[in-house]
């Protein structure tokens, strides 16, 4: 089975889709929270396009019985861009190093992705989903990413959930086809409908965590987020993430448990059009 979160298309055809979705009527305080949200999200993908970041990785294979099967450390970079107008939710990995052991062709990956060729946007990104994932032990999987979760609040998404407010805390329930989030069992894509909720700053919109979960009876995930204010960049940037996978039909294989940091955040120019390019 191979495993795709969020992958470029996935969430292509989950923003198209949006305009269908059915509607929800939430009671006043909820709507203009999630107004608000939206909003704080919608310039936080410009503010956060053209950041790279380091990524320090700790993957873990845990067997049924709680024995731990096999471990990989992973540094990176990590880059997220906008391709046009839309926002292309798909992270760039620029693995650094490997179990501690510096990987080869570093830079030769990087000029292959970026500069070689004449790729559209969108072959490049499957590309790059492509390169993201071949170190990753366990099950297949391809963009994972610390700001997944906050796209449920981009104006585009947020009509297919249903969003429950209390204090700080923003509870969303995903119910419009097709989903947010996919899982491909050879070769077709399923829905994978999510649910969670967000640590909000009712005032601003401003999200500080979120946690998002997604079950189907042959895949089961779930991701936590923290959020803190970088001094520099005055921006709310990760800086922890955790993510569980589990093939329930599948009682014997492992299971997954991933853990990320995130720092060293700093502003990486990329020109993106049809292409992804970097200026001369």
């Amino acid at each position: 089975m191979s495993w795709r979160v969020s992958c470029a298309i996935g969430f292509s055809l989950a923003a198209v889709a949006a305009g269908h979705a059915g509607t929800q009527s939430p009671d006043a305080a909820t709507a203009a929270i999630v107004e608000r949200a939206g909003r704080y999200v919608e310039a936080y993908e410009k503010e956060f396009s053209g950041l790279i970041c380091e990524e320090q990785q700790h993957q873990t294979l845990i067997r049924p019985d709680g024995r731990v099967h096999d471990q990989r450390d992973l540094k990176s970079d990590l880059l997220m861009v906008k391709v046009g107008d839309r926002w292309l939710q798909q992270v760039f990995r620029d693995v650094i190093e490997v179990d501690g052991k510096p990987v080869r062709n570093r830079s030769d990956r990087l000029r292959k992705l970026f500069l070689e060729g004449s790729k559209t946007a969108m072959q490049q990104a499957t590309a790059i989903a492509k390169e993201s994932g071949r170190y990753n032990i366990g099950i297949s999987r391809n963009g994972n990413s610390p700001l997944l979760p906050i796209f449920v609040l981009d104006p585009h998404l947020a009509p297919r959930f249903r969003f429950v407010l209390s204090g700080t805390s923003l509870a969303f329930t995903e119910f419009s086809s097709p989903s947010f989030l996919h899982y491909s069992e050879r070769g077709v894509l399923h829905d994978f409908m999510s649910h969670g909720s967000f640590e909000i700053d009712p005032a601003t919109g401003r999200i500080l965590g979120a946690e998002l979960s997604a079950e189907t009876p042959k895949v089961e995930t779930s991701i936590s987020v923290r959020y803190h204010e970088d001094p520099q960049l005055k921006l709310f940037v990760p800086t922890d993430l955790q993510e569980r996978y589990r093939l329930p039909d599948r009682p014997r294989d492992d299971r997954v448990e991933v853990a990320s940091t995130y720092s060293a955040f700093r502003r990486f120019t990329v020109i993106v059009s049809e292409e992804i390019k970097t200026p001369r």
